[in-house]
């Protein structure tokens, strides 16, 4: 029986920590890397919020963007289609194209003492993103 009650806990606490956590990446970002580069100079942005509709929206450097994700369990994200306006600029088109690139690969995200980092499948970090309100 005190076995029982001692795996329900652990459980509950497991379950409530992953909610946590999730919860915890909602707000505003500023983009620092992107794979391994340096882009913090650009204005790349990305803004989560969670909830009953989880959206993601920013910019990509020249463009607008945003879209929705879903959390499959714990801190797996899958990021659905992404839009966005059509601009050019030929200045930071290969970063815009370099960030939609890896951010099409995100596949979960850890919570940083500064923000948050976003892995690939292979559990690499793609993206680092700093919190607006930490900085």
């Amino acid at each position: 029986m005190r076995l029982r009650r001692v795996l329900f806990v652990l459980i509950a606490i497991a379950i409530t920590s992953s909610c946590k956590e999730m919860g915890e990446i909602s707000g505003d970002y500023d983009i620092t890397i992107v794979g391994t580069k340096d882009y913090s100079e650009h204005d790349i942005t990305l803004k989560i919020e969670t909830g009953v509709k989880n959206t993601i929206s920013g910019n990509s450097a020249c463009n607008q963007y945003s879209g929705s994700f879903t959390n499959p369990k714990e801190n797996l994200i899958e990021i659905g289609m992404l839009m966005g306006t059509k601009m050019y600029c030929m200045d930071v088109a290969e970063v815009e194209a370099d960030y939609k690139k890896h951010l099409s690969q995100v596949a979960s995200v850890e919570v940083t003492d500064t923000g948050i980092s976003l892995l690939n499948k292979a559990g690499n970090i793609i993206i680092v993103a700093i919190k607006k309100d930490i900085k």
